[in-house]
C-alpha cells in the first residue's frame, strides 16, 4: 500500500467515524469519479448540514417547537 493510498484511507475512516450514514458513501463515490478538490464542497457541507442538523434539532428541544 502506497503512502498516498493509506492516507486517502486514513482521511476516509475519519470523516467515516465523524458523519453518519449514507453521505460517506457518496463522497467517496464523488471523491474516486472527480477528485479530492471537486468534492472539497461537497464534504464541507455535508460538515455543516450536520452541524445545522443537529443545532435545529438542539433548538426544538429546548423551545419545544
Amino acid at each position: 500500500m502506497t503512502l498516498q493510498l493509506f492516507l486517502a484511507l486514513l482521511l476516509f475512516a475519519a470523516v467515516t467515524a465523524y458523519t453518519p450514514g449514507p453521505n460517506n458513501t457518496l463522497l467517496m463515490a464523488s471523491g474516486m469519479i472527480h477528485g479530492f478538490k471537486a468534492t472539497l464542497p461537497m464534504a464541507m457541507g455535508v460538515a455543516l448540514g450536520f452541524r445545522l442538523m443537529t443545532a435545529c434539532v438542539g433548538l426544538g428541544r429546548v423551545f419545544e417547537i
